[in-house]
């Protein structure tokens, strides 16, 4: 039950000063600190990535959150290494400069 309550809190926070792109995932207890550990997932049309974590303490009290600029600079890392399908020259790819694979 208080996993729905951390679930949901995260959620309202996200909403409220980060946008609805992004919500949280699954929350775990780390038994060693009695620290509560959400990630942040944000889904674009690339697919799903985990862009941050939240922490809360036993009160439900946020001890760590990520700021949004954060995030996005995570989101934009990550979304660079995903492959993407496009149907173009190799000569025109070369000479912007994007590595490429021939099917």
């Amino acid at each position: 039950m208080e996993a729905k309550k951390i679930y949901q809190k995260v959620k309202n926070y996200l909403i409220d000063e980060v946008g609805n792109m992004v919500q949280p995932g699954t929350p775990t207890l780390n038994e060693k600190n009695k620290a509560w550990r959400v990630p942040v997932l944000c889904k674009t049309e690339r697919g799903i990535f985990a862009v941050g974590e939240i922490v809360l303490d036993q009160k439900l009290d946020f001890l760590a959150i990520p700021t949004k600029q954060q995030m996005l600079r995570t989101l934009e890392k990550m979304t660079r290494h995903v492959p993407v399908l496009v149907y173009a020259d190799p000569v025109e790819l070369r000479k912007k400069g994007v590595r490429h694979i021939a099917v």
